[in-house]
């Protein structure tokens, strides 16, 4: 018996469905689940994100999981796998969105300094200053994770992963990061308009 037929059996005795193998699940059947499921998915996004927007990314993620072969789901438990990812996903843009609001505050926390523009153009210079400041002041690792993290939307522990480092070196590397950044623009930047 081949290898690929192997897996195959064992994957359907399992009773899972591995959409990698494709060995019990197809691309009708993830259709049927979407039409089965997708809006009590759709309300439990709804219910933890108050977004539709964001509601309805969260699910066509979990859905796009699916068809991308990576996911493994056991056949009799369909409905409680998609309905927890959409939980698992809620709670990561949740949190995604804290760490954000987290930065931002740590800009301006014990100084009552705000950034402030009146055009696009000073918002570019802003963001500017702010990477030739990170490009000139940063070590180079707190760079990389100050990019990863707030330039491409990493979450600490893909930062942690892409880098071989641990969550905690991130964590205290960013920290020391914002700090430096929020002292050098409250009190150095000539080029940025403060208001108190």
């Amino acid at each position: 018996m081949a290898q690929k037929e192997m897996t195959t059996k064992r994957v359907q005795s399992d009773g899972c469905i591995n959409s990698v193998e494709r060995g019990g699940i197809g691309r009708s059947q993830i259709e049927s689940l979407f039409k089965t499921y997708y809006t009590q998915m759709y309300h439990l996004a709804l219910t933890l994100l108050f977004d539709e927007a964001e509601s309805k990314d969260v699910v066509s993620d979990v859905f796009a999981s699916l068809l991308s072969g990576k996911v493994v789901m056991r056949a009799d438990k369909a409905k409680a796998f998609l309905l927890t990812s959409v939980h698992h996903r809620c709670m990561n843009v949740l949190q995604h969105k804290q760490v954000q609001e987290r930065f931002a505050r740590l800009l301006t926390e014990n100084t009552d300094i705000q950034l402030i523009s009146s055009n696009a153009a000073e918002e570019q210079m802003q963001m500017e200053e702010l990477m030739r400041y990170v490009r000139d002041n940063l070590s180079p690792l707190e760079q990389q994770i100050f990019r990863l993290r707030y330039l491409k939307e990493m979450t600490c522990q893909e930062v942690a992963e892409a880098l071989n480092v641990s969550r905690q070196t991130v964590h205290t590397h960013l920290k020391q990061s914002v700090e430096k950044i929020r002292k050098y623009f409250a009190t150095c930047n000539p080029a940025v308009t403060l208001q108190k």
